[in-house]
C-alpha cells in the first residue's frame, strides 16, 4: 500500500463582530493543528449548522510519530522494534491504516534479526476527560518479516494484536488546548463527532445544548 501525506492548508477570512469571535475560537481550538480547516468553521459560525475543522493527515503523523522508534518483548521469545510510522486515510472504512517498518530479533534459537513491516488498521475517539483525539478499535492487518523460520512464523500472528493493544490503542494524535476547549463553552460549543474524510479527520464542534449538557 502507498503512503501518502497531505500537507495542512486552509485561510482565515474576515467579517463582522461574530466571525471575528468564531475566528478566535477557531485558531485556538485548531492550536498545533495549524490553520487546516479555519475556513470551513468560519463558515460554519456565519450558519446555523454544524462547526468543524480539520486535522490533517501530516499533522496525526508529527503527533503519533512522537512515540517511535518503540521496543518491546513479546512473548519472551520476540524482541521487537517499530519505527518509521506511516499513515493513510481510509475514509470508507472511517478509519486510519498505519504502516512500520519491524525489526524482530529471535532470542531461544537463532538470535538473529529479522527485518519486515507491519500494518493496523484504527478508529478515533475524542476524550472529553484530557480533550484529545486517541486511537480507538486498533487491530492488526497485515505482518511480513523476511526470513523467518518457519518454526517461529507461526507465532507471528499471535502477538500482532498484543502490540497493537500495548502501543498503538488509546494513543493520543491531536491535544486540544484546554483554554480553547473553554473558549469554545463560552461560546456554547464542544467537539463532538470524528470522520475520517479524503482531506484529513473532521472534528464536529456541535452546541453543548445539542448534546443534552
Amino acid at each position: 500500500m502507498a503512503f501518502e501525506l497531505s500537507p495542512a492548508d486552509g485561510r482565515l477570512t474576515p467579517g463582522g463582530r461574530r466571525q471575528l469571535l468564531c475566528r478566535g475560537a477557531g485558531v485556538a481550538l485548531l492550536g498545533v493543528c495549524g490553520v487546516s480547516g479555519v475556513g470551513s468553521l468560519l463558515s460554519g459560525c456565519a450558519s446555523t449548522g454544524p462547526r468543524e475543522f480539520t486535522l490533517s493527515e501530516r499533522q496525526i503523523l508529527v503527533t503519533l510519530a512522537e512515540r517511535f522508534p518503540a521496543n518491546r518483548r513479546v512473548l519472551e521469545i520476540f524482541d521487537v522494534r517499530l519505527a518509521s510510522p506511516k499513515l493513510k486515510l481510509l475514509p470508507a472504512e472511517d478509519r486510519l491504516m498505519l504502516g512500520f517498518d519491524l525489526g524482530v530479533q529471535e532470542r531461544m534459537l537463532t538470535s538473529r534479526t529479522f527485518k519486515g513491516n507491519l500494518m493496523f488498521s484504527s478508529g478515533l475517539r475524542f476524550d472529553t476527560g484530557d480533550s484529545t483525539v486517541r486511537l480507538a478499535r486498533v487491530r492488526r492487518e497485515n505482518i511480513a518479516i523476511d526470513g523467518l523460520p518457519s518454526l517461529l512464523a507461526s507465532n507471528v500472528n499471535r502477538w500482532g494484536g498484543l502490540l497493537a493493544e500495548d502501543l498503538l490503542e488509546g494513543a493520543v494524535v491531536h491535544k486540544v488546548e484546554q483554554s480553547a476547549i473553554d473558549q469554545a463553552a463560552r461560546m456554547g460549543l464542544r467537539p463532538g463527532a470524528l470522520k475520517v474524510t479524503e482531506g484529513g479527520v473532521m472534528v464536529t464542534l456541535e452546541p453543548i445544548r445539542a448534546q443534552g449538557a
